[in-house]
Formats: C-alpha cells, structure tokens, sequence
C-alpha cells in the first residue's frame, strides 16, 4: 500500500486507469485515494471534473484533461498581439524587465508576462535566425578596463566649488522633484548638455556647438526655464561648467559638485547618457542633427518605461499624469 504524497502531484493516464478500476469495484473514494496513494480530495475532485453521462472512464478523463490544459488562459500568453508589443518595444529601446512591467500596468487583457519569459521569446527567435537580440538594451556592451587617475581632476577649473558632500540629505531621499544632475555629451563638432531629475529620471537634452563655459550656462538656463521645479543641481567636475554662479543666479538652484571620477554619485545622469549613446554613439557628428531629431529621440527617452519607476515612464512621473503607450 502506498502512502499518500505530502507534496502536489497531477495524475497520470496510469492513475487515472486505477482510479477508474477500483471506482467500478465499488471503492470508497478515501479507500481509491489510500490505494493509489493521494490525497482523498484529489479522487474526488479528479472524478467531479471528468465524470461523463456514462461515468467515469480514464481514457475521457486523459482526453477532458488534455483539452482544459490547451484552453486554459495560461496556454494563450503566447499571442500574435503580446509578440508585436515584445518586437515593437524592443525597437524602441525598452528592456525585458520594462516591457513585463509595462504590460502588468496597461494591457491587463493580455495576461503577465514575466522577463524571463521575454529572454526566453528572444532567445527563440535567436535561435530561429532572428534578430531581436540586437536591439537589447546592453548587447554588445563592454567594460571600461580601469587605470590611473588624478583624483583632483577638474576640482581647480571651478571657482567657488561646493563639494556634494554639502549637498542636503534630503537629496538622497529621492522623494521629492527638482533633484537634478547634469553633464555633458560628447560628439563630433557638437554636444549634448543634458540634465536629468533625480527621482523622476524626467530628461532635459540641448545642443551646443562648443563646451565654453558660457554657451553651458547659457543652455542650462534655457532648459531649467522650461521646468516648474529646480532645487538642486549636482555636476562633474568638467571645465565647461566652471559658470556654475551665474546658472544659480538665473535659476535660484544650489549647485554642487561630485567627487572627481566618482561617476556613481551622478548614477542617475550617468545611466541616462549611457541610454542617450543608444540613440548616438561616440564620433557621431552631432552638428548633423536637425534640433526635430534630438527633440524626437529625447521624448522617446522620456516614455520609455523603467523598472526603476516600476513600469512608469519619466514623463508619467514628472508630470503626474498617465499616457497609454500599448495599443
């Protein structure tokens, strides 16, 4: 005699076979369910679902069985609809773990697709000869190797340089908007000084011909004007914002400054250039952008979904309002 499994089991054709038998000797269900060695609410829940006008009969009760598992909600994950999102939010740029999130937060219809179910959709099609995988946020991404520094970097280009260890602790909190962190983006015979709120991950983005410390100031003045809230600002260490007391002026702002080759204390701004090179990699000519393009792939930036904001979108965020992103 068997004894009852403590743990969860499906029943099998073979199971199935014995229970049926010994139901046609005229067995108990506890007496068919201590022989076949399950639980006695198992016998009588496998007999409610699968019992038939003639009875019970293994053979229909495989075949009822079978038939649930191709109609159950579980098995229609993998549509024609959820394998266009994947495609189509993949080409804009959103990672795995953001499109799962996204899809929990709008397409309720649809069910929820976890990321590794994603990776494993992506890893198929790879498989298949496809090429989603190209359009992975990281792919082909490599590491800097490291080597010596100046720790003082920078520090003597910035006259009357406050120190981010002044800045207010309310700062690391990320609870509040108008937390911003800035630096600049290299190209060729152009760059992007760019901006970003800290806890909104919200993106501000203008061109610049040159990297003096006036046309800088002038294009942070002109982005902060755009926005309802500047507080704080905390930058690197470049020459180019050594006009940092004229942008405080203009803007009302404390402005501090990181470490020298301290980039995780501008880990927000840092991440963000990282997704901006997607758009632009390095030795791009920047100066062959139309100020459409930038404008377009930055608002692209800021309706990405991240898995930081839990599938929200900078934008959402930093404006308090929801847009629908998945058709």
């Amino acid at each position: 005699m068997n004894k009852q499994n403590k743990h969860y089991q499906q029943l099998t054709r073979n199971l199935r076979y014995q229970i049926s038998a010994l139901r046609k000797a005229g067995m108990s269900v506890r007496g068919i369910a201590e022989i076949v060695g399950v639980h006695f609410s198992t016998v009588s829940r496998e007999l409610n679902r699968n019992m038939t006008e003639s009875g019970y009969s293994s053979s229909d009760a495989q075949q009822l069985c079978q038939l649930r598992k191709q109609t159950a909600r579980k098995a229609h994950k993998r549509t024609v609809k959820t394998d266009q999102i994947i495609r189509e939010s993949l080409y804009l740029g959103w990672s795995p773990e953001t499109i799962s999130q996204r899809l929990k937060l709008e397409y309720k219809k649809g069910g929820h697709l976890s990321h590794s179910i994603i990776y494993r959709r992506i890893v198929e099609d790879r498989q298949q000869g496809g090429h989603l995988h190209y359009h992975l946020p990281r792919f082909g991404k490599t590491r800097w190797k490291g080597g010596k520094r100046n720790k003082k970097a920078g520090v003597r280009l910035i006259p009357n340089r406050v120190d981010i260890l002044q800045r207010p602790v309310v700062v690391d909190e990320r609870k509040r908007l108008g937390d911003w962190e800035g630096d600049t983006v290299h190209g060729q015979n152009a760059h992007l000084v760019t901006l970003v709120d800290r806890t909104s991950r919200f993106t501000l983005v203008q061109r610049v011909f040159s990297k003096t410390k006036e046309e800088v100031a002038n294009a942070m003045i002109d982005m902060f004007s755009k926005v309802h809230s500047v507080l704080t600002v905390t930058l690197d260490n470049g020459g180019e914002f050594a006009d940092h007391v004229r942008v405080a002026c203009k803007t009302g702002a404390m402005i501090f400054f990181a470490k020298p080759y301290a980039s995780w204390q501008r880990g927000t701004n840092e991440n963000t250039n990282g997704r901006i090179r997607r758009f632009w990699p390095k030795k791009f000519d920047m100066a062959t952008l139309t100020d459409e393009d930038i404008e377009g792939r930055i608002l692209l930036l800021n309706l990405t979904p991240r898995k930081v904001l839990g599938g929200l979108t900078p934008l959402e965020v930093f404006t308090g309002r929801r847009v629908a992103l998945i058709p």
